[in-house]
């Protein structure tokens, strides 16, 4: 015979793809004509833009472009710019498609190398990693006792941190940028677009939210300009996102990623100066978990029949929380040998390279790459790289296990402390979910042999001297007697017993 159980199905965040795959960035390309001959490359970059990502028939295909920016100075120590954009595609694949998937992708650059071939050609060789990640809502199966089941049952009520809500939205955000106390833009040397969430609220099912595109342009006044501009520009945006199982009680983990973005000039026939016109392409993702009470079967044996257990060993978060926080990272920029006497563009990418987790501290290792275009005391442009690596540690208060993990740059800001040191503060924002985990082993099928009768006790007492520590349930199992009637018997206040003590065991 076997007896049911009852299932309850508690919500985990599956992962069905973690993957990365680098993708090469090889050109060999000529100045068009309306650039200036090349005197000297003052930097090489390189921005991967996604534009599409389908999963499907097995596969997660990624589309996008990598736009390679080349800054240099002409003849007349004049900063200039030139772009290509080379299309890339890759694909993953994956054993099975989820229902409701969700998925992460970010890039990261691994090397980059540029060469003048001559004063209008020019090769770049390089290569940049593309991470691909595929989230979708599974279950764990836990089981607790069906009230008509003749059974002894040892259980243990818990609460788990179930994931009540998944959900994905692709979204655009942008503005018109006028730009006010500073010369008009006349051409666009180098751009740089960041994203990050400021604040949101939970209300049912839904998620609205608040962010921010940080928009930094380096740019020329005019054809003739020598010396490029920079400005900062912070776009508000705000969003309602539909996800099913949010409610007050959930914790929310807000993933918020720029896939792409897009700069150009546009010319307001009200305006004597053209605007800036900037269009992003932006994905939140959100994760939302519940706590949820549920009763678990640890054991259990018939007092008539003697029964077999299927058992299995289940990890489950019992609380999961989201650390966010800021800090202030200031450090020192050593500058010798490179004699400037004017910064004119001071810029800051920030690359998490990864983190570990002990007992008091979650520890977040994290590289700042300082970028400066800046003018020598000759009046010369010149541009310096600084890479200064780091850690920032977070208190751990009992997580032993971190699902998810981001950090991004709010400001940035500098001070010339003299002819060979700028003073770097840079504000950061980090968010870790993180989880305390806790296995059990529990029952998932019981089957008793109705045909095998147990053999009873004649007497209806037995006298059993008790250790300190023993638990009642192991006391009633190895008599096959019910533990409420060792209870009740011997009028006990705890499960566990803390003295040695002579009980009276009720046989049935």
């Amino acid at each position: 015979m076997e007896f049911n159980l009852k299932k309850t199905s508690v919500g985990m965040l599956m992962s069905t793809l973690d993957a990365v795959s680098e993708q090469p960035v090889d050109i060999d390309f000529t100045l068009p004509d309306y650039c200036p001959d090349i005197e000297k490359i003052l930097r090489c970059k390189i921005t991967p833009k996604i534009y599409n990502r389908n999963l499907s028939g097995g596969q997660l295909q990624i589309d996008g472009t990598t736009v390679v920016t080349i800054l240099y100075t002409d003849s007349k120590n004049s900063v200039r710019a030139c772009e290509q954009s080379i299309p890339f595609n890759t694909s993953f694949s994956l054993k099975e498609i989820p229902d409701n998937p969700v998925i992460e992708t970010y890039t990261k650059c691994e090397y980059l190398n540029c060469r003048p071939l001559s004063q209008r050609r020019l090769t770049v060789h390089g290569a940049f990693s593309l991470y691909a990640k595929v989230g979708s809502k599974g279950a764990v199966e836990l089981f607790s006792p069906e009230n008509d089941a003749d059974l002894e049952f040892n259980t243990k009520k818990i609460t788990v941190s179930a994931l009540t809500a998944l959900c994905q939205e692709q979204f655009s955000a942008g503005d018109e940028i006028q730009i006010v106390n500073k010369p008009p833009v006349e051409l666009v040397l180098d751009s740089e677009v960041r994203a990050n969430v400021t604040d949101y609220k939970i209300i049912p099912d839904k998620l609205m939210f608040n962010g921010e595109l940080n928009v930094r342009l380096i740019y020329l006044s005019s054809a003739d300009a020598i010396t490029p501009q920079q400005i900062d520009y912070v776009i508000p945006f705000s969003k309602i996102v539909d996800c099913h199982g949010l409610s007050e009680n959930t914790t929310a983990s807000i993933k918020l990623s720029l896939l792409s973005y897009d700069i150009r000039l546009k010319s307001d026939i009200l305006s004597e100066t053209p605007v800036v016109n900037v269009d992003s392409r932006l994905c939140v993702t959100v994760a939302g978990f519940t706590p949820e009470d549920v009763e678990i079967v640890l054991d259990a044996y018939s007092t008539d029949f003697p029964v077999e257990l299927e058992k299995a060993r289940v990890t489950v978060p019992v609380q999961t929380s989201v650390i966010e926080d800021t800090f202030m990272l200031k450090d020192s920029v050593e500058l010798s040998d490179c004699d400037i006497s004017e910064i004119i563009d001071f810029n800051v990418n920030y690359a998490l390279q990864g983190y570990n987790i002990s007992d008091e501290n979650i520890t977040l290792n994290s590289k700042l790459n300082v970028c400066i275009l800046a003018l020598n005391s000759e009046k010369e442009p010149i541009y310096i790289e600084r890479a200064i690596e780091f850690s920032k540690e977070i208190e751990n208060n009992g997580f032993n296990n971190i699902s998810a993990v981001s950090a991004e740059i709010l400001s940035v800001s500098y001070r010339i402390a003299d002819n060979e040191t700028v003073e770097l503060r840079c504000e950061i924002k980090y968010s870790v979910t993180a989880d305390i985990n806790k296995s059990f082993t529990i029952v998932t099928a019981i089957t008793a042999d109705e045909d095998k009768k147990l053999t009873k006790r004649t007497s209806p007492l037995v006298l059993y001297f008790a250790d300190a520590g023993e638990e009642l349930w192991d006391i009633a199992k190895r008599y096959n007697t019910r533990k409420q009637l060792i209870f009740d018997e011997n009028e006990l206040e705890g499960d566990v017993l803390e003295n040695p003590l002579m009980l009276l065991i009720p046989m049935v």
